[in-house]
């Protein structure tokens, strides 16, 4: 059975088709789904999807996505910080969190410390992160390394949607106890991706969609959904030579071990 650890369920994409994508989802062998939660406002309607997808099990993170992190994002935080503590037990992860310079880098002070912020979050509730890192590798790093000090060593988590090569896999396993999202992007530029994914221990490879975007090319023209987890997941298993049973059981052991899953 897969576990699709970073999944936007509460898109209003999905508003319409929540029967046909719990479905699809069951009979891809999906049952578990992770929510990355992005900003103040989207937090009631991620907190409702649980009701929504009675068969799946749903888990929720909480966290400002650096495209979120403006002006405001302060009280942005306030907001998230109160709905945490009012609710500490429904949430399993800080996410999702890190620096994106792909679409606006004037706000890279405001995003380090935006996440140097939510950090501390995660060390003080014993929570891992959930890390978006576009653009952003050379910024973000030693943002990490840091607060990795700061805090004993304590940080962990997993790089969302990893995107880096050889030598971004090389400082990320130096971090400590941190993991690598494959998706999507991992079937388009096989010649590229293919050997980054060899390079990964397989005790910190998790699978995810980040439905409904980064559809696999199997599907290209579609919005992503979490039934095509199996897209990833093949490539996983053709690249490390395991077959695709073998892919489920590791990569929802490896989610079960960084995200505490039916503890």
């Amino acid at each position: 059975m897969f576990v699709d650890t970073h999944c936007h369920l509460y898109d209003a994409y999905f508003a319409d088709k929540k029967a046909e994508i719990q479905s699809r989802a069951l009979a891809a062998g999906v049952t578990t789904i992770l929510l990355p939660n992005i900003s103040a406002e989207s937090i009631g309607a991620l907190d409702a999807v649980e009701a929504d997808y009675p068969q799946l099990k749903i888990g929720r993170m909480i966290g400002l996505h650096p495209c979120r992190v403006k002006e405001d994002w302060k009280d942005q935080l306030d907001q998230l910080e109160a709905h945490f503590r009012a609710n500490p037990h429904q949430y399993m992860a800080v996410g999702e969190i890190g620096m994106d310079l792909y679409w606006d880098t004037t706000t890279k002070a405001m995003q380090a410390e935006a996440l140097n912020h939510q950090l501390d979050w995660a060390v003080e509730w014993d929570l891992p992160i959930a890390l978006h890192v576009r653009s952003s590798f050379k910024q973000l790093f030693p943002v990490l390394e840091e607060a990795q000090v700061r805090h004993n060593g304590k940080l962990r988590g997993v790089f969302h949607c990893f995107s880096g090569g050889k030598k971004q896999v090389k400082r990320a396993l130096k971090l400590g106890d941190f993991y690598f999202g494959i998706g999507g992007s991992f079937s388009i530029n096989r010649s590229s991706t293919d050997i980054v994914l060899k390079g990964i221990p397989k005790e910190r490879l998790i699978l995810e969609t980040d439905a409904p975007y980064l559809t696999p090319k199997a599907f290209r023209g579609e919005k992503n959904e979490p039934s095509f987890i199996i897209e990833p997941a093949k490539v996983m298993a053709e690249v490390l030579e395991m077959d695709l049973y073998e892919v489920a059981a590791m990569t929802s052991q490896n989610a079960k071990q960084l995200f505490g899953l039916y503890a």
